[in-house]
């Protein structure tokens, strides 16, 4: 359970009028993160953007994480605060997120990125001119754990309007697919697809099957500027997580599962199902075959 916060999730998100600023939420999932989250709160105070809001969840951890946030969001009328009552983990910490959010477009903060003032508002702008795209991301500057340094740019599907296309990329790992998953999304769409979603090995990689399905509904507009800069942490969840066989066999088979959900024609589905089983394949060291 969870101290629930003000939600309209059922009320019809409402259109606003071109001169006013579509109205964005900030999305904190927050867990043991009192030594470095402060970098991201003041990250999102700075936003240039007019129109958003803050919401963190806290899951239930040990450390000073929630009155961290508290005190941040005591000087900030944008930010509130959700204290979980019992731990829900990545993927439920996200979808608490998701269910008290109230507006059209919608991003994950994660506790250990650091976004430029612009961020929000550069994002926004993406979207308002691409009606079409469900997602708008930046480039990405990572400093990991031993002070190493990468730049990561997605750029494969810069203009690719084709679901197929689009989908056989997000499969891709040699594409940095995790570069959209910072992204402000439509909220509506993450909702109609469901959320993020456990599977087979839990929430390893959990993201890439939410972000497979949103690449087959419309697409991925890249501000192509390094607004987003990403600190691993020794602490840092996704660092815990280690890649074994097993687990990408999971991965694969949820975004299996995604592709045989969306909307898509099952000529579509099928284009993109047989490369989907070559990677189950290589994952299972068998032969994947009906039931």
């Amino acid at each position: 359970g969870y101290t629930r916060g003000r939600s309209r999730r059922d009320k019809p998100v409402e259109h606003t009028d071109s001169a006013v600023p579509t109205p964005v939420t900030a999305l904190l999932p927050a867990w043991r993160a009192e030594d470095f989250i402060q970098g991201t709160l003041d990250c999102l105070s700075a936003q240039t953007h007019p129109n958003f809001e803050v919401i963190v969840s806290v899951d239930l951890c040990d450390d000073g994480t929630a009155e961290r946030c508290e005190a941040h969001a005591a000087g900030d009328p944008r930010f509130r605060v959700v204290h979980q009552t019992q731990r829900l983990g990545y993927a439920g910490n996200c979808n608490a997120l998701l269910d008290l959010a109230d507006s059209e477009y919608a991003l994950f903060a994660f506790h250990d990125d650091i976004l430029a003032p612009t961020y929000l508002e550069k994002t926004a702008a993406a979207l308002d001119a691409a009606p079409d795209a469900v997602v708008s991301f930046s480039d990405v500057h990572l400093t990991d754990t031993d002070g190493s340094e990468e730049y990561w740019e997605f750029s494969v599907l810069e203009g690719e309007t084709d679901p197929v296309r689009r989908g056989l990329a997000m499969l891709n790992e040699q594409n940095q697919w995790w570069v959209p998953n910072r992204g402000l999304f439509r909220l509506p769409l993450v909702r109609q697809i469901g959320g993020v979603k456990h599977h087979g090995a839990g929430e390893y990689s959990c993201d890439w099957p939410w972000l497979f399905h949103m690449s087959l509904l419309g697409r991925l507009v890249r501000v192509p500027e390094i607004l987003c800069f990403k600190h691993y942490k020794p602490g840092s969840l996704s660092r815990s997580w280690r890649a074994t066989q097993a687990q990408q066999l999971e991965v694969y088979a949820a975004c299996l599962r995604e592709l045989w959900n969306s909307s898509l024609s099952t000529q579509q589905k099928l284009l993109i199902a047989h490369p989907l089983t070559n990677y189950l394949q290589q994952f299972s060291g068998e032969l994947v075959s009906p039931a």
